[in-house]
């Protein structure tokens, strides 16, 4: 046994398939299949079912794997504390954020952080926020960039932002005459929702008021934020929307209405699993976002959080 077999062995269940896992390892698909027997016939036991359509591990396969992936995390603990006594930025980090965060966020911190740090690889997914908090959890991720708070004893939190909700209305609809909002206003009739699974809906959810009895007669929900907004400008009911996604328009788009204080907000955290050593870099990837985000929306201003669960 090595611990490339426990790679390999490691990539075939988080893919699922040979092709995928062997890809992601930079291997043949035979070499990897090779190792896997190997490793089989060293165990005595077959940790793989390949009789059915989805690849599946066997019940002593999923015990294999879990051990495996912890000796895996606990060599790249090593190499990482190494690293942070070197006071080095090298390697890989795996960080998942939010389709409601990326488009905005993203483009502040990538190049950036791989520019300043040349022998370190970036590898960003976006992942709706159960997804990425599951792979926090197992290691499959180093950092996540999502809303909080979690409340998950294995995760640690570093607030970055509280970011304000803000209506997004059509010039033909009633709140479009409105200074400010309320979120008694927010009673779900012409309200465009991104589709389920995204923290950002529920949140918004939780913002409203109860819904109306007679729903409008054709409903659409996206996976995009910026989508919501173009039904919006062409005249089509209203939406709410995260600050960052309008900084370029709030001043000057008569659309754009904030709520009375205390403003509702989404907390923005960089979240890492409580055995995340390379504070290095967190504080480097904290600091490359402030520096390009308007002070008002730094973590600690006045506002009330929305929760997304």
């Amino acid at each position: 046994m090595n611990f490339q077999q426990l790679e390999y062995l490691v990539a075939l269940d988080t893919h699922r398939q040979f092709v995928g896992a062997a890809a992601s390892c930079c291997v043949t698909q035979p070499a990897l299949s090779m190792q896997l027997q190997k490793l089989e016939d060293e165990l005595g036991v077959l940790l793989f079912d390949r009789k059915k359509k989805r690849l599946e591990p066997t019940a002593v396969g999923v015990k294999v794997v879990a051990h495996a992936r912890q000796v895996l995390r606990e060599v790249q603990l090593l190499r990482e504390a190494v690293q942070v006594e070197k006071d080095e930025l090298v390697g890989e980090v795996r960080l998942g954020i939010i389709p409601t965060l990326a488009p905005y966020l993203v483009p502040l911190f990538l190049v950036a952080l791989a520019g300043r740090n040349p022998q370190l690889r970036v590898r960003v997914e976006e992942l709706q926020s159960e997804e990425l908090v599951r792979r926090l959890k197992a290691h499959q991720l180093d950092v996540g960039l999502l809303s909080t708070p979690l409340d998950d004893p294995q995760l640690r939190e570093v607030p970055l932002l509280d970011e304000p909700f803000l209506g997004y209305v059509s010039e033909s609809h009633p709140l479009y005459q409105r200074a400010t909002l309320k979120p008694a206003d927010i009673s779900g009739e012409g309200l465009w929702l991104l589709q389920q699974g995204h923290c950002f809906r529920n949140q918004v959810l939780n913002i409203c008021a109860p819904p109306p009895d007679n729903p409008s007669s054709y409903t659409y929900e996206s996976g995009s934020i910026e989508t919501l907004k173009e039904l919006v400008r062409r005249n089509h009911g209203y939406t709410l929307v995260p600050e960052l996604s309008v900084l370029n328009e709030i001043e000057n788009n008569p659309m754009i209405k904030r709520f009375e204080g205390p403003e509702p907000v989404r907390e923005v955290s960089l979240v890492v699993h409580h055995g995340f050593v390379r504070t290095q870099l967190l504080n480097q990837l904290r600091h490359l976002i402030l520096e390009q985000v308007p002070a008002r929306l730094h973590a600690g201003q006045a506002g009330q959080k929305i929760n997304w669960k």
